[in-house]
C-alpha cells in the first residue's frame, strides 16, 4: 500500500468516527428528551386520571325534614345533568336516599314509601304523580316502600336511577292499607346522593389510564434504546479500534512442515542418463525470510497491522519513541 493510500484510508475512517459520534450523540439526545416526556406524560394521565374518578365518585347531596302541615318530608332537588337518554339504562343517573323514622306514628304496620317524580314545579299538587308512580311502568315517576313495619330511629334506603331532568322527592308515613297517616309531633329525616358525573368523569378517567399505558409503553421503548446507545458507548477501546480495524479472523495458517515427498513413481525403462544439472533449482528453493506488514494508524494513537495478503492481524500496536511497533496492553 503507497503512502497516499494509507492517508486516504486514515482520513476516511476518522472522518466515519467523527460522523458515528455525531449521529450517536444527536440520538442520545433524542432519545434522552422522548423518554423524559414520555415519563411526564404517564404522570400527567394518571394524575388526570385520578382527578375524573374523584369528581365522578364526589356525590351532590341533598336533604329535607318532616313537615307537619303536609305529613311528608319533601325536597326540590333541582336540576339533575347526565346523559340525555330515555329510559332505563346504564346512564342513568344514581341516587342514594337515606329515610330515619326519628318518630313514627304510633300505629302498628307503619311503612315508608318514597316518591321521586320528574317535576320543574315541585310546590305545585304532586297527587295525580304519586298515583302514577304507585301504578309504576314509567320512569320518569318512581315509587319504592320499605317491606318492613319501621322501627323508631330506624335507618332505611332506597336506591334510584333516574334520566337527567328536574326532580322532586317525597318521603311519608302509610299505614297497613298504604293510605298516608301521621300527625305535627312525628318526626322525620331524609338525606339523599346524587352522582350525575359518574358515567362522565369515569369514562374520561378510563381514557386517561389507557393514554397513560400507552405513554408508559412509549418510555419503556425509549428507555430501551438509550440503554442500548449507553451501552455501545461503554466498549473498550481495543474493541473499538478492532471492530474499525476489518476482518477479525487471524490469517489461514500455512503448512506447519517442510513440503512432503512427492508420490512414489515406478521405476525408469532403462536408457540413457543425463548427467545432473549444476545450476540450482530455482522453483524448489523456498523465502524463509520474515514476513513484513504495514502499519495503519487508528484513532487515538493506535496501529494495526495489515499483512501483504490484506488481511489484518487481531493485535493492537502503539508506536515507540524510536519508531518502532509493539502490542498493546491495558
Amino acid at each position: 500500500m503507497s503512502d497516499e493510500e494509507e492517508l486516504d484510508a486514515a482520513g476516511a475512517l476518522a472522518v466515519d468516527d467523527d460522523r458515528d459520534e455525531l449521529l450517536e450523540e444527536m440520538s442520545m439526545d433524542e432519545r434522552k428528551g422522548r423518554l423524559k416526556q414520555a415519563r411526564w406524560n404517564v404522570f400527567m394521565y394518571l394524575g388526570i386520571a385520578a382527578i375524573l374518578f374523584g369528581f365522578a365518585l364526589f356525590p351532590m347531596p341533598f336533604s329535607a325534614d318532616y313537615d307537619g302541615f303536609t305529613n311528608s318530608a319533601e325536597k326540590d332537588i333541582g336540576l339533575v345533568w347526565g346523559l340525555p337518554i330515555d329510559g332505563e339504562d346504564i346512564f342513568d343517573v344514581p341516587m342514594n336516599i337515606e329515610v330515619t323514622a326519628s318518630k313514627p306514628p304510633s300505629e302498628a304496620n307503619v311503612n315508608i314509601g318514597v316518591y321521586v317524580l320528574e317535576q320543574k314545579d315541585c310546590q305545585s299538587n304532586l297527587g295525580e304523580f304519586t298515583t302514577i308512580a304507585k301504578d309504576g311502568g314509567t320512569h320518569e315517576y318512581q315509587y319504592q316502600e320499605t317491606t318492613t313495619s319501621v322501627l323508631p330511629e330506624g335507618v332505611y334506603e332506597f336506591e334510584f336511577r333516574v334520566d337527567p331532568g328536574h326532580y322532586c322527592v317525597i318521603a311519608e308515613y302509610l299505614n297497613a292499607t298504604g293510605a298516608t297517616i301521621g300527625q305535627p309531633s312525628d318526626g322525620m329525616s331524609v338525606s339523599g346522593k346524587l352522582y350525575p358525573n359518574q358515567f362522565i368523569g369515569g369514562f374520561l378517567g378510563i381514557l386517561c389510564l389507557l393514554l397513560s399505558g400507552f405513554a408508559f409503553v412509549g418510555a419503556q421503548k425509549h428507555g430501551k434504546a438509550l440503554r442500548a446507545i449507553l451501552e455501545g458507548e461503554n466498549e473498550s477501546t481495543e474493541s473499538k479500534v478492532l471492530a474499525a480495524a476489518g476482518p477479525t479472523g487471524p490469517p489461514s495458517p500455512g503448512p506447519s512442515g517442510p513440503p512432503g515427498a512427492g508420490p512414489s513413481n515406478p521405476p525408469a525403462a532403462a536408457g540413457p542418463t543425463s548427467p545432473p544439472s549444476s545450476e540450482p533449482d530455482v522453483d524448489s528453493a523456498t523465502d524463509t525470510g520474515p514476513i513484513e506488514g504495514e502499519f495503519i494508524p487508528a484513532e487515538d494513537g493506535f496501529f494495526f497491522k495489515q499483512m501483504p495478503d490484506g488481511s489484518y492481524e487481531q493485535t493492537v500496536y502503539v508506536q515507540n519513541e524510536d519508531g518502532t511497533y509493539h502490542p498493546y496492553e491495558e
